[in-house]
């Protein structure tokens, strides 16, 4: 504090009034997806300019922070990635110090996911980039409200008064003029503004064992009477789910998750709905019984499991999704099946990652599939956890069925 004031040469006032002041900040994380169709620019080695058909999908992790109160008054302040880095406590306001005020909050849920949204539409490539459609996701988005301490200091000098706010981590000066009498307004509650936390014994509800412990999981599978949960509300739900038979001939399986989400592709004027229209869209260079694909549904199949190399589980699960394979399926657990690798991704967040599959199925140069992609929307009528085998093959994991090869380094298996 000392060293903010010194750098303003204020030193010689008095302080009137000093605060700890706590102003709320949504802090917002994801992985962020854009697929990009357009034109590249570039230089042949003849000299001359030419421009060359891009399909591009970046990916990245996504992090932002925001005021969740109004900070037109403060000039406004960001702190940046620092909530990535700083120990943050549960909201408590012996923790928060005496003599303390918080800032009201004034942005919304709603308002700051309309924000997020609105944010990642602007995103735009590089400038030698000609874009002809983009479609952005933000998958797996976490949303958080922190509270973040700057100090008030109300100083006199001269028979003049003057409002200092300081950052209480970096001890800069923010340029700003609240009011004093604004911030008294909105005392500091003694509970959690929030539903407060609610702890569940890690056990299965039908018998009562233990699940097993993995850090990411989002959901449980019960290893002794096969049921699988997730946490809803405070609550375990069951979660529906099968697991697609291998050949018996095959020896050992690794069982990766995968959403199965059935689909209605929305184009506006035209609806796709059954798997004869679907190939109509992505066509496929084999034969097919068409009377038998018109009684068929649409799936998307989302990967469920953690992921290291974004590129290339999307290239298969393209793959997976354009080729609309049939498995059989069983409900129950075998004793092979006793190990199935952990599902890291919720069925929302899978909701989306099919809208980034959808284009991801989309070839760069077709432009009749282009024309009804980019205005087309995804309806997700239903959707099951399905776990696929795969057999090892020297860096690869192939799914048994269609023999489609995933390096084993583009996924966590641990």
């Amino acid at each position: 504090m000392i060293r903010a004031l010194r750098s303003k040469e204020v030193l010689g006032a008095e302080i009137a009034e000093q605060y700890l002041v706590y102003a709320p900040y949504w802090r917002v994380s994801g992985m962020f997806f854009q697929w990009i169709f357009g034109k590249k620019h570039f230089t042949p080695s003849y000299g001359t300019s030419a421009w060359e058909t891009l399909k591009e999908l970046k990916a990245r992790p996504w992090f932002r922070t925001f005021p969740a109160f109004d900070s037109t008054k403060w000039g406004p302040p960001s702190i940046g990635l620092r909530a990535q880095t700083v120990k943050i406590w549960p909201f408590n306001k012996q923790k928060m110090g005496e003599n303390l005020l918080v800032v009201k909050q004034s942005v919304s849920y709603k308002q700051a996911t309309d924000l997020v949204r609105h944010s990642i539409e602007t995103i735009r490539s590089n400038t030698d980039i000609e874009i002809e459609m983009a479609k952005s996701e933000l998958v797996g988005e976490r949303y958080s409200l922190l509270f973040f301490p700057f100090y008030y200091f109300t100083l006199t000098r001269n028979s003049q008064k003057s409002v200092f706010i300081v950052d209480a981590l970096s001890n800069k000066i923010i340029k700003g003029a609240v009011a004093m009498d604004e911030l008294k307004d909105n005392q500091a509650s003694d509970t959690i503004p929030y539903r407060p936390l609610k702890f569940l014994p890690f056990q299965c509800p039908n018998c009562g064992w233990d699940f097993p412990f993995t850090p990411h999981a989002q959901i449980h599978v019960c290893r002794v009477c096969g049921q699988a949960w997730k946490e809803l509300g405070g609550e375990y739900v069951p979660v529906p789910y099968r697991i697609a038979e291998k050949d018996d001939s095959t020896p050992g399986c690794k069982y990766l998750p995968f959403w199965r989400l059935t689909a209605v592709i929305d184009a506006g004027d035209v609806q796709y709905k059954t798997l004869k229209e679907f190939f109509k869209l992505f066509p496929l260079p084999r034969v097919m019984d068409e009377d038998e694909l018109e009684k068929r549904d649409i799936y998307f199949y989302v990967p469920a499991f953690r992921i290291r190399d974004v590129r290339a589980v999307d290239k298969f699960s393209a793959q997976l999704t354009r080729t609309q394979p049939q498995f059989t399926e069983t409900a129950g657990l075998t004793h092979e099946q006793r190990e199935l690798y952990d599902v890291c991704l919720s069925m929302r967040d899978a909701k989306e990652m099919a809208h980034v599959l959808l284009y991801s199925m989309t070839k760069r140069d077709h432009k009749a599939t282009k024309d009804i992609v980019r205005k087309a929307e995804l309806q997700i009528t239903h959707a099951l956890l399905l776990w696929l085998p795969f057999l090892e093959k020297g860096i690869y994991l192939r799914e048994s069925h269609t023999d489609f090869a995933l390096q084993k380094n583009a996924i966590e298996l641990e």
